[in-house]
């Protein structure tokens, strides 16, 4: 089982030290400290991630989130982040898939001149430990990114993100080892409203579902010899997590992300957001799990 912490370390050490420059004066430790929390519903079509239409699981999900973090300026161009943040996830239908997750990020911000167009490369860092209602997924998650972004207009903004993450499960089915990459823009309509959307790639493993009929067709040579030869070396085991004898079975795949979401401020703190996700993954032999949702989310900054 893969125990890659080292992650975080090794994406600290890329960012290096911020340069020796005079420091900005320091606000008041509260001025620099906030709390979001957040809630979303959604509905997910083949939340399953299953390659058998017939047998895909559809479900509603709800999510809670809290996050606390504070900035220091450590100059006029540098800004460090920290914070901590838990994420709990319910899913009625399949409480078998109910997760709880717990961490503490790190990042590193560099300023590329003055003024709100300037722009802006950020490293970030988080360790996360992932309570799974499931025993086999719980374990620790070690991911970096780096993202440069930069203001075009008053009310336009873009950027692109690179992202590694490696979770460490306590069995091998739920190790995942995944690099991504992305490009991002917001469109600020007027001062209430706003559209936004992403596209990305995400190269790495993923874990599927099957359900026991057609996982014995595939190992037995059902579906074809090429199927059979790639489940059979790839490690998998009966979870129930979507019914009676469920097989989950990790896999080599690439998916391609969509979003798009279209933001409404309700109040100074709180802010409204439907959303749309596209997530169209294709393992190492050709075998497709399509997976969409549909999200109503509100988050409020205290």
């Amino acid at each position: 089982m893969s125990r890659r912490l080292g992650l975080v370390a090794l994406a600290l050490l890329v960012a290096g030290p911020a340069p020796a420059q005079t420091r900005a004066p320091a606000a008041g430790w509260l001025g620099n400290f906030t709390v979001t929390a957040s809630g979303t519903a959604s509905w997910v079509d083949n939340l399953s991630r299953t390659s058998a239409e017939p047998n895909r699981k559809d479900a509603a999900t709800y999510e809670l989130n809290l996050a606390a973090s504070r900035h220091e300026q450590l100059s006029s161009n540098w800004l460090l982040h920290a914070g901590a943040e838990a994420t709990v996830l319910s899913v009625p239908d399949y409480e078998r898939t109910d997760h709880f997750k717990a961490g503490a990020r790190l990042g590193l911000q560099r300023k590329f001149g003055l003024g709100p167009l300037a722009p802006v490369l950020r490293l970030d860092t988080a360790l996360t430990y992932k309570a799974a209602r499931l025993a086999a997924d719980r374990g620790w998650t070690a991911a970096a990114s780096l993202r440069f972004a930069k203001r075009f207009t008053p009310a336009l903004k873009a950027g692109v993100t690179a992202l590694w993450l490696d979770h460490a499960a306590r069995s091998a089915i739920f190790d995942l080892r995944q690099r991504s990459f992305a490009v991002d823009a917001t469109w600020d309509i007027s001062g209430r409203w706003s559209l936004s959307g992403s596209a990305g790639r995400l190269s790495g493993d993923v874990v599927a579902n099957a359900a026991p009929s057609v996982w014995s067709q595939a190992l037995s040579g059902g579906l074809g010899p090429v199927v059979a030869t790639y489940y059979n070396s790839r490690p998998w085991v009966a979870t129930h997590l979507y019914g009676p004898d469920w097989v989950s079975y990790n896999v080599e795949a690439d998916l391609d992300l969509w979003s798009l979401a279209l933001s409404r401020v309700l109040t100074e703190n709180t802010t409204a957001e439907l959303r749309y996700g596209s997530a169209f993954v294709v393992n190492k032999i050709g075998v497709r799990y399509p997976t969409e949702s549909w999200g109503l989310g509100l988050v409020h900054q205290f």
